[in-house]
């Protein structure tokens, strides 16, 4: 079993500080993260201290725009981020466009692992 492999808390941080967006499940170098909202698949990689995923987002949505959308389908991003103490702090960007990034948080679930 990989050390990150589990069920995690995913938070956004929007002009308010903090907000729940998602929950997301990595198990044998597979992302999958989903909310009534958005639904985003890839793979990830870990090596203790930092972590990598590439994939695809899709988001239907009129209230919350991301990477400047609010209706997204199938949009490649990548998330880079640190590794301590069961949480993964980074940031999401589409991939080969810096014009966006938006900064999230996974918090391992303990109590669902």
């Amino acid at each position: 079993m990989n050390k990150i492999d589990g069920v995690y808390q995913v938070d956004i941080l929007g002009p308010f500080g903090w907000e729940r967006f998602s929950t997301a499940f990595i198990n044998d170098g597979e992302f999958r993260s989903a909310s009534a909202e958005h639904f985003t698949a890839g793979t990830c990689l870990a090596d203790g201290r930092q972590f990598e995923m590439e994939g695809s987002m899709t988001q239907y949505t009129d209230h919350r725009p991301l990477f400047g959308e609010t209706r997204i389908e199938r949009l490649p991003i990548e998330f880079r981020g640190a590794i301590e103490n069961g949480v993964i702090d980074g940031e999401a960007r589409v991939v080969e466009d810096d014009k966006y990034s938006i900064r999230f948080r996974l918090n391992r679930l303990t109590a669902l692992n």
